[in-house]
């Protein structure tokens, strides 16, 4: 059969990139916001408007408020 299976996609990653993944995402934490429809808009043409991702934009924002460490 020449089509591939959802199965075998997901595994056509090699063992160090899986591993790399899981090491990367082990040191992240994830933070949901659920803004509604309209402003959930408004912040991703803001970030699309300067260039950069919804996630530098929301952190950026931030940055005043967070003492680094």
């Amino acid at each position: 059969c020449d089509t591939i299976s959802t199965r075998e996609v997901s595994h056509m990653g090699s063992e160090a990139q899986t591993k790399a993944s899981v090491k990367y995402n082990q040191k992240k934490d994830s933070i949901t916001i659920r803004p509604d429809k309209d402003t959930g808009a408004k912040i991703r043409s803001v970030a699309e408007q300067r260039g950069i991702s919804v996630t530098e934009l929301i952190m950026t924002a931030l940055k005043p408020y967070i003492k680094e460490k």
